[in-house]
């Protein structure tokens, strides 16, 4: 069974590393729910400066929709805060995703849909948006500077 028909290419870059913990099995779409502050054009300027990193994913479309289904797959949805604790985190990305075999250091974790709340009082926080989209795109914590756990 053909499991990965997509490949997060990630290379070394001068700040840290990027490593990715996560890889997407499918090309997703990108939502953008309505009451997000983000744009359509907000959007393909931060999936430019990953690819400009050498972080890619295929994205199908990316659309501003009517009503986001927290439970559709193959999806990267972006939302205002609805449900995290604000006092703790300055944003939130919640990845579903699954694994095959056993769970070690070396899994490869795949995602299934990804829920990314950015609150409008940061959509002007480049810093903070790229972040999370960069969870979204499969990027886990790391020494990088947009990527580090303290975004």
């Amino acid at each position: 069974m053909f499991l990965l028909n997509l490949i997060i290419s990630i290379n070394q870059v001068a700040a840290g590393e990027l490593k990715s913990n996560w890889r997407w099995i499918t090309e997703p779409s990108i939502e953008i729910c309505p009451d997000s502050s983000i744009t359509v054009n907000d959007v393909v300027d931060y999936l430019s400066y990953w690819q400009k990193r050498n972080v890619y994913v295929d994205i199908t479309s990316i659309s501003e929709v009517e009503y986001c289904d927290l439970t559709k797959l193959n999806v990267i949805q972006l939302s205002d805060h609805r449900d995290f604790d604000r006092s703790r985190y300055h944003a939130m990305t919640n990845v579903k995703w699954y694994y095959h075999g056993e769970k070690n250091k070396d899994t490869t974790y795949l995602i299934k849909r990804v829920h990314v709340q950015i609150p409008d009082s940061l959509i002007y926080e480049d810093a903070v948006i790229l972040h999370e989209i960069g969870h979204a795109l499969g990027l886990g914590h790391s020494n990088d500077s947009i990527m580090q756990p303290t975004h």
